[in-house]
């Protein structure tokens, strides 16, 4: 999901965390600067409750937790910090005192539309590999199907994934999911109109 800017002055993550706490609309932070979160769509919430839905039933019984949308990650490194808010994340981190933020995220997921998806493919994806215990990142897009995944263990190649019999494997999680799962509640009619640069992609 992408971001606009809300103020520019930089405060510290310190201020950023105390002032999110009783803010009326969520915000990002990077390297000192607060960015307000757009407004999501239905489509793109029922494509996140849907996953959300299938890694919680995926995880129950095991120490690894599923999240949505409003609980943070943190980056922290030599190169900055930053707050996001993924869509959907999983983490098998122990739980501490801090309830709203997560350093510790294996699997990524993001949902995207045209007006996030510059942000969510450049910028935010190149920070979620930063985080040095990320094992996999999913983007989604809501306006028809694909599905790109990226794993740490090949080097972040990217696997794109466009016909609905497509079946994924998400190793961070053991868990191997058709890309038709992703948009149970959203189903595409059969005649879906698709980018070019989709026309003659083999998935995988």
């Amino acid at each position: 999901m992408s971001s606009s800017a809300a103020r520019q002055l930089p405060i510290t993550p310190a201020e950023y965390l105390e002032g999110e706490r009783v803010a009326e609309m969520r915000h990002e932070y990077i390297d000192g600067k607060v960015y307000a979160m757009v407004g999501a769509s239905a489509e793109h919430n029922e494509i996140c409750g849907d996953i959300y839905a299938i890694l919680k039933s995926h995880l129950r019984g095991g120490h690894c937790r599923v999240f949505i949308e409003s609980v943070k990650v943190e980056l922290s490194d030599d190169l900055g910090d930053a707050f996001y808010y993924p869509d959907v994340f999983v983490t098998c981190e122990p739980a501490g005192e801090d309830t709203h933020v997560m350093r510790e995220p294996k699997l990524i997921i993001e949902v995207i539309s045209p007006s996030t998806a510059r942000h969510d493919r450049g910028e935010k994806l190149a920070a979620y590999k930063r985080i040095p215990s990320v094992e996999e990142i999913v983007i989604i897009e809501q306006a028809w199907p694909e599905i790109f995944v990226t794993r740490r263990s090949d080097n972040w190649k990217r696997h794109l994934f466009t016909m609905m019999d497509s079946v994924i494997e998400l190793s961070s999680v053991g868990m191997a999911i058709k890309v038709s799962d992703f948009y149970q509640s959203n189903p595409f009619p059969d005649d879906v109109k698709r980018p070019f640069y989709l026309r003659f992609r083999e998935d995988g």
